[in-house]
């Protein structure tokens, strides 16, 4: 009979010590996983956390500890793994013009909604006597925000240009939730949460990863080593840097100390993001000169 020492929860996750042994138990909430699993396997892919058992409810693995590793190590060690993964599952399909220009008119929509709204905004504040400390600071930067929708216009229309030219695109198994909190250092590292897997673009994993670790790692540096692994096509690197750039909506209300400093971070990313993509194509046409 099993000795169970050691019962905790944290959020929807059991952590057990079995006779000694660690595991993590979590809910199965994807039915398909064993046919993702497969489909990893068939394509000679190991970087990901097999599980001990699956059933019809949970899937049960072996806890690993935690490595030293920092997150710009953390995050080399994931782009390594995530441009291994890509350049395995890489196929190439045709283009589907009407399927671009959908996506090509949903961001433009996208656009031009985020302009009135920020417009709007502006009007609003302006009006005033007294300026919010929220609002002052909206207003002080609003310029960066407009810059930031003009670039992303203009890389949008560069990228429709560039891809309705093309007959086919890549398209590779993605991992769904690519970032730090879903990697292990462990080995050579191994990815988990696996629920979303799918076939997609190159482009999706790597723009959730810069979406959601870019205060945590130097995304130049990891960029650059990203791209030495698996490059992206020139249409590929035009929907990622229009993907990054495009200003999020965001409500600067109530007025706190809270959300100046979210604002202040948001104003952050818009300028550093600016800095990577200039940064990014300086370096492409140094080597184009040379």
């Amino acid at each position: 009979m099993a000795n169970i020492k050691k019962y905790t929860y944290k959020k929807d996750l059991i952590y057990l010590n079995v006779d000694g042994e660690n595991i993590i138990i979590k809910p199965k909430k994807c039915y398909n996983l064993d046919k993702i699993y497969k489909y990893l396997d068939d394509h000679d892919i190991n970087s990901y956390l097999r599980p001990i058992e699956i059933n019809d409810h949970q899937v049960i693995f072996k806890e690993l500890e935690k490595t030293s590793l920092n997150d710009d190590e953390l995050a080399k060690r994931l782009i390594y793994n995530l441009a291994l993964w890509q350049n395995k599952t890489t196929s190439y399909v045709p283009l589907d013009l009407d399927k671009v220009k959908e996506i090509y008119e949903k961001h433009i929509k996208e656009l031009n909604f985020l302009y009135a709204y920020y417009h709007d905004l502006q009007d609003m504040i302006e009006m005033k006597v007294y300026m919010h400390p929220s609002e002052y600071l909206y207003i002080r930067n609003v310029s960066y925000i407009y810059s930031a929708l003009n670039y992303a216009r203009h890389l949008l229309d560069e990228w429709y240009q560039k891809i309705t030219k093309t007959t086919t695109i890549r398209e590779v198994y993605c991992h769904g939730k690519c970032e730090l909190s879903h990697f292990l250092g462990n080995d050579n590292g191994y990815f988990i949460s696996l629920e979303n897997a799918h076939l997609g673009s190159p482009v999706e994993d790597f723009l959730h990863f810069y979406n959601q670790d870019f205060e945590k790692v130097d995304m130049f540096s990891t960029f650059h080593f990203y791209q030495h692994k698996y490059p992206f096509k020139e249409e590929e690197k035009l929907y990622f840097y229009f993907s990054i750039v495009i200003p999020r909506m965001i409500d600067i209300y109530p007025s706190s100390l809270n959300k100046c400093t979210e604002l202040v971070k948001f104003y952050d990313q818009i300028k550093k993001t600016s800095q990577f993509i200039s940064e990014n194509k300086e370096k492409k046409e140094h080597h184009q000169h040379n």
